[in-house]
């Protein structure tokens, strides 16, 4: 659901960016009623409509790239963790109950971006591979899984 909301966000400001340098370079005011214009005038609402558009563009950028942790899972970490299993280390999975057994501080949030950070035995480092909003999302989104679908992996 989210992913489509992201999507629909993304065309629609596209969209009104289309919009915006349409009506900033062609002089159409979209159904206005035409006047005479200094051409001064024209060049700074041309200027003004531009960098709105720009700043439109920019946002969508950012939108586009929100940090979607299940998307950060299936590329980095499913490999190993498919399903919140391990499948290089039998036992180290994502449930709660193997965090508290076999993590270096047990189940909590700082135990948990420790290891995604720093890695340990065979699990990489994520720090400088991730960005720090990426490593806090991860974080949130084990420490929730791990109580809910990844619950009952063994």
């Amino acid at each position: 659901m989210k992913k489509t909301l992201l999507t629909a966000s993304v065309a629609l400001n596209a969209l009104l960016v289309v919009a915006l340098c349409f009506m900033a370079f062609s002089g159409n005011t979209l159904g206005a009623p035409v006047r005479s214009v200094s051409v001064n005038s024209q060049v700074g609402r041309r200027a003004a409509m531009g960098g709105a558009a720009a700043g439109m563009g920019l946002a969508a950028t950012r939108m586009a790239k929100a940090v979607d942790p299940n998307s950060i899972f299936e590329t980095n970490c499913g490999a190993c963790h498919q399903g919140g299993g391990n499948n290089i280390i039998t036992g180290h999975t994502l449930s709660k109950t193997a965090i508290e057994q076999y993590l270096d501080g047990g189940w909590n949030k700082e135990a948990i971006e420790y290891q995604i950070r720093n890695g340990k035995g065979p699990m990489p480092a994520w720090e400088g591979v991730l960005s720090d909003e990426e490593i806090k999302a991860m974080t949130e989104w084990v420490y929730e899984q791990s109580t809910t679908t990844f619950k009952d992996v063994n």
